[in-house]
């Protein structure tokens, strides 16, 4: 009389790769679709890069308009250069004359 222990298991080798499949998915669909996955991050990484060239045009905007403030506050040329061209400002005897192109 021999005895013969068999392992009765409920999970066969199908039913544990079909388990092993479905816990891999739902990870998968977890990683990828969470509120901080993969996605968001892609979204998160573009609107970085646009914020990040955005202040490099806004630094260049803004050292330009250093430069006109150091300009103006200094060079008396730029100034007279301004207030003719923008402002139609002339010196007491000079006369303006208008080209109308045709």
């Amino acid at each position: 009389m021999s005895l013969k222990l068999e392992k009765n298991s409920p999970f066969t080798t199908p039913v544990r790769i079909k388990i092993l499949l479905i816990l891999l998915i739902l990870c998968f669909a977890l990683l990828i679709l969470n509120k901080n996955g993969i996605i968001s991050l892609f979204k998160e990484k573009q609107i970085q890069q646009t914020l990040v060239e955005e202040k490099l045009l806004l630094e260049q905007s803004q050292n330009s308009l250093k430069e006109e403030k150091e300009k103006l506050l200094n060079d008396k040329q730029h100034i007279e250069k301004i207030a003719r061209e923008q402002y139609n400002m002339v010196f007491p005897g000079e006369t303006v004359y208008k080209v109308i192109e045709e």
